[in-house]
């Protein structure tokens, strides 16, 4: 009797299984930001300074004009600028 019911119980916890739900597949579709190519093209840079001049005033003249292709009207850093701006509107 003892052995019956050690095989009822030992066939009752193997019934007592559960199988795993079979795999499913899924394609999930996922939007993802990317970066678009710049239509702009990249403004050239201003010459560099190369060797420094000795006098004081020829200095600030040569300085002078630096800044100004810079920073002046139409200069790098306004077209540089730009170029970023519209680069990264969106």
């Amino acid at each position: 009797m003892r052995f019956a019911i050690i095989a009822a119980l030992a066939l009752a916890g193997c019934a007592a299984k559960v199988t795993p739900p079979a795999v499913q597949i899924k394609t999930v579709t996922v939007t993802r930001e990317v970066q678009r190519p710049c239509v702009v093209t990249r403004p050239a840079r201003p010459v560099p300074l190369g060797a420094l001049p000795t006098s004081l005033a020829r200095l600030a003249a040569v300085l002078g004009a630096k800044l100004a292709e810079w920073s002046g009207p139409g200069g790098y850093g306004e077209r540089a600028d730009a170029a970023i701006v519209t680069c990264t509107r969106p």
